[in-house]
């Protein structure tokens, strides 16, 4: 089996029983190879099931990949002080401002350029907190074109890599 979500790619050499054999691209290939004249078979039993078992395993590795990735993001003393300010706002907001607190959330936790970094710090020495802090956030986020810029950067809003089968093949 083949997978890939984004650039994370795999190539898994299952058994019968669907447990994964080996993952070494040059062992996988060789088992394989075949030539141009070999005819083809009908499926094993099970092996739709099987399929779906690697699936679900690749799909969890991506998954780890990804809170990995995110965890292991450095964040500045005004961002973490933003964060934590707003997850303090998000206990108190109605739905709409839960909805802002969210963009602004995923907004903020990225990388962030030197300009809203430097107003990010300005912020939390000021203190700010609540309804002041998200209203300067908010100024923050249009001022700078953030969405724009996060979109530039492939950072989309809830952007997780789709795990899909590129392909596999039963060996009879």
């Amino acid at each position: 089996m083949f997978c890939q979500a984004d650039r994370y790619q795999q190539l898994f050499l299952v058994d019968e029983k669907g447990e994964t054999v080996s993952r070494d691209i040059p062992r996988v290939l060789g088992a394989i190879k075949c030539g141009p004249d070999l005819a083809g078979a009908t499926l094993p039993e099970g092996y739709n099931s099987a399929v779906m078992r690697v699936m679900r395993q690749f799909s969890e590795e991506v998954k780890h990949r990804q809170a990995e990735r995110e965890h292991t993001l450095s964040l500045t003393h005004g961002q973490r002080y933003v964060l934590r300010e707003l997850r303090v706002l998000f206990g108190t907001a109605d739905e709409d401002a839960k909805g802002q607190i969210n963009i602004l959330e995923k907004a903020f936790r990225g990388p962030v350029t030197t300009a809203i970094n430097r107003e990010l710090n300005l912020l939390r020495r000021n203190s700010l907190t609540g309804q002041d802090l998200h209203k300067n956030l908010a100024r923050l986020y249009h001022q700078h074109n953030m969405r724009d810029w996060m979109d530039r950067r492939g950072l989309q809003f809830d952007e997780m890599p789709t795990p899909r089968i590129v392909c596999s093949e039963a060996l009879v």
